[in-house]
């Protein structure tokens, strides 16, 4: 079937591609975005952020709590990684701002605190520290307390304020998805690609089903559009979906796996990908739209799957993997033809693994194919192809624990027809 976007949609996509704020000056400042369930021992992403917030002596660091349906106990376990790696627990405050009431505080009506971003006060208060961190939840909440109908905040100017002069700003999930213009709020990626795009909102179960919805983020990182939980939760799609929309002002979208952080550093426009996840680079800038009757059909997407403290330099658009990382093109493990991924049961069912592996470590096949579909009826091909500018890249680098990189590998998202019958057993 065809599928066509509603005059209202269209409207509404037009209007999430419009900046947040005014032009704000350059930033010295970085951003750390994590995907989401980061783990206390994920030393690698906490110390980063610490570095970056001035070390362990002269970070202090601000907590908005604006996205968590418990504001207090998240704040208190955050604190408590903070100090595990080397902070103090006065060098970490929580600002009070929230939309939900917090179970485990029933001295505290933690949904008071809807208008604490308009505070003079506390967004003043804001200039004697060096990183602010968003919690995870609802992205929604974040954008409705901080940018209330668009307008700003006290306090948002006092984050972007922070972030000019050289600080950081840091999120989990709800925390990350805010970052960029274009913020993906709602939708997975089977009713991305047959429904489109959403205006409706229901609340958190709309995150994990349903079309497409596209808000106003608070516009920080600008490179691009950001996603998250984004191996466990499959939201391959959606990503496609949303950035093939915004191709001429955001062509660029980067899906953060869980426990996993891009780092983003405005001084040298870099990015670089830590934990213990990866980092999915989609690039739809040369993509081609097919009018296909029988659904969403899309070509020549760049996809790219980096991690292990690789870097994406977006000035020239190139990739730098780990300096210990060895090139696999021309000198593959693997031999195997063919390979196909269709699910729970097959070898390498991770978008980054099937790509590091199956396809650029593998000598055996120039292509991967994996399939996404409800059982019958309609469904989509997806065809991973390697060509002359596919680069690939593995090496050791926590004991023998595998972390490969894929650059530059072009997909084409087909619908395809699916029948599947289960055979029953035969009787005598």
């Amino acid at each position: 079937m065809k599928h066509l976007l509603t005059l209202t949609a269209a409207l509404f996509i037009v209007a999430c591609s419009k900046p947040t704020s005014p032009e704000q000056p350059p930033s010295k400042g970085a951003l750390v975005m994590v995907g989401g369930a980061l783990a206390s021992s994920n030393a690698e992403v906490y110390q980063r952020y610490i570095e970056l917030a001035g070390g362990p002596l002269q970070a202090r660091v601000a907590v908005i709590p604006a996205a968590s349906g418990q504001p207090v106990k998240y704040f208190k376990q955050f604190q408590s990684d903070m100090v595990r790696y080397g902070l103090s627990e006065d060098q970490i405050e929580l600002f009070p701002v929230a939309l939900k009431d917090d179970r485990s505080t029933p001295e505290q009506d933690e949904s008071l605190w809807a208008e604490g971003a308009l505070d003079e006060k506390l967004a003043a208060h804001l200039s004697q520290f060096t990183a602010v961190w968003f919690l995870g939840g609802d992205q929604l909440n974040i954008t409705a307390t901080l940018n209330p109908d668009n307008n700003g905040s006290p306090l948002l100017a006092a984050v972007w304020a922070l972030y000019q002069r050289g600080g950081v700003v840091g999120g989990t999930s709800a925390g990350a998805a805010m970052m960029s213009d274009v913020m993906i709020a709602a939708g997975d990626s089977w009713g991305a690609l047959t429904k489109g795009t959403t205006d409706s909102y229901a609340g958190m179960q709309d995150q994990e089903h349903g079309p497409l919805l596209l808000r106003t983020g608070l516009g920080f990182f600008k490179q691009g559009i950001i996603d998250q939980h984004f191996d466990r939760k499959a939201r391959f799609g959606r990503l496609i979906v949303a950035t093939q929309l915004h191709r001429d002002s955001f062509g660029l979208g980067f899906g953060i796996d869980e426990n996993a952080a891009l780092i983003y550093t405005a001084i040298d426009n870099q990015l670089q990908a830590l934990g213990a996840g990866a980092v999915t680079l989609v690039d739809v800038r040369q993509s081609q739209k097919q009018d296909n009757p029988h659904g969403y059909h899309l070509e020549n997407i760049r996809i790219s799957v980096f991690q292990g403290g690789d870097k994406y330099l977006l000035d020239e658009h190139r990739f730098v993997p780990h300096a210990a990382k060895q090139a696999t093109i021309g000198a593959e493990y693997l031999n195997l033809a063919s390979p196909v991924v269709s699910g729970v049961f097959s070898r390498n069912s991770r978008l980054k693994d099937l790509l590091a592996f199956d396809l650029v470590d593998n000598k055996g096949s120039k292509e991967v194919v994996s399939y996404l579909h409800q059982g019958s009826g309609l469904g989509f091909t997806l065809r991973f192809t390697q060509d002359e500018l596919t680069e690939g890249y593995w090496q050791y680098l926590d004991g023998m624990l595998d972390n490969g990189s894929a650059y530059q590998v072009k997909l084409s998202i087909i619908p395809s027809s699916f029948a599947i019958t289960e055979l029953p057993i035969s009787q005598p």
